[in-house]
C-alpha cells in the first residue's frame, strides 16, 4: 500500500489532501503540533469528512490514517525515509521550519538507496514551492546537496476546494465543499506521477496557478473585505448583495482580461479568457454554499498575508497593469482591504493597526512593497482620492450614485501636486448650453489662476460658485497691488508658485453663499482649513481651451 506523510492535519491537509489519496487506496501519516488532533488521529485511525453542498450532505470515512507528533523527528524522519510521497499544508510561513526535518528524511533514503522524494506543496502562496526547496537544500549536508536537488521535488499544487475552519463537535469531522481537485506541476515531479483520481498533472502550471491565485483567492478576498465594510458576516451573504457580488466579479474579470494576455502564447486569448470566464461563473456558484457557510472572518483573515505584493490583491492588480488592463475593480477592493481591523490574534495585527491608521499609501508602501512612482501606486492614490471626494460630497448631502462616484475627475493640472493645487470634479451635465458640476477641495487646497476665454463665436464660459460645505477664498480682479488682500492670498500659496497669481480682490464664500463670474473672467481659489464642497452651475464647459496664468499646468491630460 502507497504512503503519503502529510505534514498539517488542519483544513486543508484534513478535508482535502488525505481524503484525495485515502480513496485510492493509499495510507496517510499525518505530522501535526497539535496534540488532541494527534492522538485522536492516532487512536481511532479514521475520521469523517462531510460532503456538503447546500441541498444535502455526503459523509465519507477516510480510513487507514496515522499521525505523528512533529516533535517526535526520529518517527518523522523514518517515515520520509520509506514512504512513496509526502504533501505539506501548513502554512506559506512555517515552511522553512520543515527544511531540516525533509533534508534528513532525503538523507535517510540516499543512505538506504531509496527513490527520489516528491512533496506536494499544497500552499497558498506562489513562492510555496520554492521557499520549501531552499529551506530543504539549504539543510542539506553540502556533500548530498547536488544529489538532493536532483532527486527531490518540490511540486507546486493549486488548492480549489474551500474549507471553513471547524467548530465544535468532533475535533477531526470537517465539512468541505464537493469540488476536489488538484492541479500539479508536472515538470516538477522527480519520480512517477502517482495514479491517483482527482491528482490532474498539468503542463501549464503558471496559468493554473495565476487562475487560483488571481481568480479563486482574489474574488474570493473581494467579497470578504467588502462584506466586512458592509457588516456581513459569511460569503453566501456578500454574494446576495447585488452591489458586491457585481463588484467582485468585476474584478474577476479584469484579472481573467490579464491572465488571458499572459498566457496567450500557447493558446488563443480568446480561447484562455472563455476558459477564465467560465472559472469565475463555477466560482461564484460555489460561494453561494450556505452549507458551508464560509465566515467572513476566516476569509479576510490575516490581511498582511493578502496584501503582499505577489498574492491575490496586489499581484492581480499589477499583472493587469503590466498587461494594459485597468485594475479599477480591483483598486477597489484593495481599499477595502486597507479598512479592515484585524482580531488580536491575527499575524502582525498591531503593526498593521498603527499603519492603517496613517491612510492606506502608508499601508500599502510597506505591506505590498509598493513604491510611490509604482504606475499601480499612482492608480490606488487617484482611487483613494476618488472615495474621499465622493465621501465629502455625500456628507454635504448630496445624492451620488457608485457609477457616478467610480467616474469622478481627479485633477491636478498636470503637477502632480494634488494636495496643494487640484479638483476632484463630479459633472452632472454639459452640453451645448449648459453645464453642472460638483467640485470637492481638500483643506487649503488651490484651484489655480485660469480663465474662460471667448472662442469660435462662443463669449466663453460663464459660472457660479455657490459653497455646499465649507468655505473658500475666490481672488478676482479689482484689487489694488499693494492691498492687505494680496498679502492675504499670497501667504496662502506655496512660494516656488506665487508668481502665477495675479488676481487678489477676496471674494469669502461661507457655506450657503454664492459668486457669479462673467465669461473670461481671470480667477483662482483656495478652500478652507476644513475643505469644500462647491456647485458649480456654468454654460458650455470647454476644459482643453482654458488659460491658466502658470505655464507648467496642463489642465487636460495627454
Amino acid at each position: 500500500m502507497p504512503v503519503l506523510v502529510q505534514f498539517g492535519a488542519g483544513n486543508i491537509g484534513r478535508g482535502f489532501i488525505a481524503p484525495t489519496f485515502a480513496s485510492a487506496g493509499w495510507q496517510v501519516v499525518f505530522v501535526d503540533v497539535a496534540a488532541e488532533v494527534v492522538g485522536e488521529l492516532e487512536r481511532r485511525r479514521t475520521y469523517r469528512v462531510i460532503e456538503v453542498d447546500g441541498d444535502s450532505e455526503r459523509v465519507v470515512a477516510v480510513a487507514n490514517v496515522r499521525a505523528l507528533a512533529s516533535s517526535d523527528s526520529a518517527a518523522v524522519v523514518a517515515a520520509l525515509a520509506s514512504c512513496d510521497l509526502a504533501a505539506t499544508a501548513v502554512g506559506i510561513n512555517v515552511l522553512p521550519r520543515l527544511g531540516a526535518t525533509i533534508a534528513a528524511g532525503l538523507v535517510e533514503r540516499e543512505r538506504c538507496d531509496g527513490p527520489a522524494l516528491d512533496v506536494l506543496v499544497c500552499e497558498n502562496g506562489a513562492q510555496g514551492a520554492s521557499i520549501l526547496r531552499d529551506a530543504v537544500l539549504t539543510a542539506m549536508p553540502p556533500e548530498l546537496r547536488a544529489r538532493a536537488d536532483a532527486r527531490f521535488g518540490s511540486v507546486r499544487t493549486s488548492i480549489g476546494r474551500m474549507i471553513p475552519a471547524a467548530t465544535g463537535g468532533d475535533c477531526l469531522d470537517i465539512r468541505v465543499e464537493p469540488y476536489a481537485h488538484l492541479p500539479v506541476e508536472r515538470a516538477a515531479f522527480r519520480g512517477a506521477i502517482p495514479a491517483v483520481a482527482g491528482l490532474e498533472p498539468r503542463a501549464d502550471f503558471d496559468l493554473v496557478l495565476h487562475q487560483k491565485l488571481y481568480l479563486h483567492n482574489l474574488t474570493h478576498a473581494c467579497l470578504a473585505y467588502a462584506g466586512q465594510l458592509a457588516g456581513l458576516a459569511t460569503i453566501p451573504d456578500c454574494i446576495a448583495d447585488p452591489a458586491i457580488c457585481r463588484d467582485a466579479h468585476r474584478a474577476g474579470d479584469e484579472a481573467a482580461q490579464a491572465i488571458a494576455r499572459a498566457h496567450a502564447g500557447g493558446s488563443s486569448e480568446a480561447a484562455v479568457l472563455i476558459a477564465c470566464r467560465d472559472l469565475l461563473d463555477e466560482l461564484f456558484e460555489r460561494y453561494r454554499n450556505r452549507a458551508l457557510n464560509d465566515p467572513v472572518a476566516r476569509v479576510a483573515r490575516d490581511p498582511w498575508r493578502k496584501l503582499a505584493g505577489d498574492d491575490r490583491l496586489i499581484g492581480a492588480a499589477r499583472l493587469c497593469c503590466l498587461h494594459g488592463v485597468a485594475p479599477r475593480a480591483i483598486i477597489r477592493h484593495i481599499l477595502a482591504a486597507c479598512r479592515y481591523t484585524p482580531a488580536v490574534d491575527e499575524p502582525r495585527a498591531g503593526e498593521w493597526s498603527a499603519l492603517a491608521a496613517r491612510g492606506p499609501l502608508v499601508l500599502l508602501a510597506t505591506v505590498a512593497g509598493l513604491g510611490p512612482q509604482e504606475p499601480l501606486m499612482s492608480a490606488i492614490r487617484t482611487e483613494h482620492l476618488r472615495q474621499q471626494a465622493a465621501s465629502a460630497m455625500r456628507a454635504a448631502g448630496l445624492t451620488l450614485r457608485d457609477d457616478e462616484a467610480a467616474a469622478i475627475e481627479i485633477a491636478d493640472f498636470g503637477l502632480g501636486r494634488f494636495a496643494e493645487f487640484g479638483l476632484a470634479i463630479h459633472v452632472y451635465v454639459n452640453t451645448e448650453r449648459c453645464c453642472a458640476k460638483e467640485l470637492m477641495m481638500l483643506p487649503g487646497q488651490i484651484c489655480p489662476e485660469h480663465r474662460h476665454p471667448a472662442i469660435a463665436g462662443d463669449p466663453g464660459k460663464e459660472e457660479t460658485f455657490r459653497v455646499r460645505q465649507g468655505e473658500v477664498h475666490l481672488f478676482l480682479p479689482g484689487h489694488k497691488q499693494q492691498s492687505p488682500e494680496r498679502a492675504f492670498a499670497l501667504a496662502m500659496v506655496p512660494a516656488d508658485k506665487r508668481d502665477t497669481v495675479t488676481m487678489f480682490r477676496h471674494v469669502h464664500l461661507r457655506a450657503g453663499e454664492q459668486s457669479t463670474l462673467a465669461p473670461n473672467t481671470p480667477h483662482w481659489f483656495v478652500a478652507g482649513p476644513e475643505g469644500a464642497v462647491v456647485s458649480e452651475f456654468s454654460t458650455r464647459s470647454r476644459d482643453e481651451v482654458d488659460i491658466f496664468t502658470d505655464p507648467a499646468i496642463q489642465r487636460v491630460p495627454v
